[in-house]
């Protein structure tokens, strides 16, 4: 099966954070790229457990080639799924974990050298740790409590100590919920912050460039994006809410323009698009933008596909089974999209170069398929 559009490139370099958290001001602008196309020819499926809602990319063993970590929210576990390099895995592992599963992030949670886990479970208002043994396995489990319906987790230095924290979202309590890591695999109690309602997810980017990380956290029942200024101490400040298209449910933030400041893209259910804000440098944003998708849009990615220097997106599409992909041109706007089949109903998207080409393939986790689903990248230059 393969996918291609063809279009041609202009201005700026944005490739997918290589980072938990990274600043703005450290990347420059690249220079023009040259016309190119995203095409995925080589399309794959892996099963993972019941209803995998979510996917990860990371390195959890010691072979230096990317593995997967996939939260299935009908088994309550999560399946890790060890790569050969070629884009292609080893047979599943099952590691249960609480009520509910329904986001997996990976991340040195005791800076042993070792990838760890943490899976945010909305049924039990959890986020449970799993710590590596560098091998793809797990030594220790531990049950955070976050609060009810902890929906989403996310991974960051907050507080500048070297160390992950966690920030998890509260969907049921309209909050999310900061435990600063001790570097040793255990956490300070949790800190609520209000957002708008409905809070589905975040991310964690230096928005208003002062050096400390903000939070971004997508409101579903409120239609709005809530942004919470960073103290540099692992605190915050009260939300600033930015109105978004309709049901929004995914935030990532990327550079998407060619002023080489942080940007927004959020996924929007009901309206079927992703609302796109640039931002200024200062926190603030200008009027926002909305690119249509298929229908449903769930997991969202903000990504360099075909290496010309600017930002595309690509969306899980929930309602029609589908990847969305749309072309970045380098100014805000994007080029009209293509969409790619997937396993069914597709939940979340995930980034990460599999095969070790040097081109940022794509993961699918679709839930009715129970499967995963790897869209190897052969994005090329074309000719002018």
């Amino acid at each position: 099966m393969t996918a291609a559009v063809a279009f041609a490139a202009c201005a700026v370099a944005m490739a997918y954070p290589d980072s938990l958290f990274q600043r703005a001001g450290d990347r420059a602008a690249a220079p023009p790229g040259q016309p190119t196309e995203i095409r995925f020819p080589v399309i794959s499926d892996e099963q993972a457990g019941n209803y995998p809602c979510s996917v990860a990319i990371g390195l959890l063993d010691a072979d230096s080639i990317p593995d997967l970590a996939v939260a299935n929210y009908g088994s309550n576990s999560v399946s890790v799924l060890l790569g050969n390099g070629d884009g292609t895995f080893k047979h599943r592992r099952e590691f249960p974990a609480a009520f509910l599963p329904y986001t997996v992030a990976i991340g040195d949670l005791n800076q042993d050298g070792h990838a760890d886990l943490a899976v945010a479970s909305e049924g039990s208002g959890q986020v449970t740790e799993l710590l590596g043994d560098g091998n793809g396995g797990f030594t220790e489990r531990h049950d955070l409590e976050v609060g009810g319906g902890a929906y989403s987790v996310a991974l960051g230095d907050l507080d500048g100590d070297g160390s992950l924290d966690l920030v998890a979202s509260n969907l049921n309590l309209n909050q999310v919920t900061v435990l600063l890591g001790r570097g040793d695999g255990s956490f300070k109690p949790g800190v609520s912050y209000a957002t708008a309602h409905g809070p589905r997810s975040a991310t964690i980017a230096d928005l208003d460039l002062d050096g400390s990380p903000d939070l971004a956290v997508a409101c579903f029942n409120s239609n709005a994006v809530s942004i919470l200024f960073g103290n540099g101490d692992g605190t915050f400040r009260r939300r600033k809410d930015h109105a978004t298209g309709h049901s929004p449910y995914s935030v990532q933030w990327g550079w998407i323009d060619a002023d080489t400041l942080p940007d927004l893209a959020v996924s929007c259910l009901a309206s079927s698009s992703v609302s796109v804000f640039l931002g200024t440098g200062s926190g603030a944003f200008r009027r926002r933008r909305d690119v249509k998708t298929a229908a449903q849009p769930y997991g969202l990615a903000v990504v360099d596909l075909n290496g010309d220097g600017h930002a595309d997106l690509a969306t899980a599409d929930l309602g029609t089974s589908t990847v969305s992909i749309a072309a970045g041109t380098g100014d805000g706007d994007f080029l009209r999209g293509i969409q790619i089949a997937t396993g069914r109903s597709p939940q979340c998207i995930a980034v990460g170069d599999l095969n070790r080409d040097g081109a940022p393939d794509l993961v699918t986790a679709n839930t009715a398929s129970n499967t995963v689903r790897i869209f190897l990248n052969r994005g090329r230059a074309s000719r002018p």
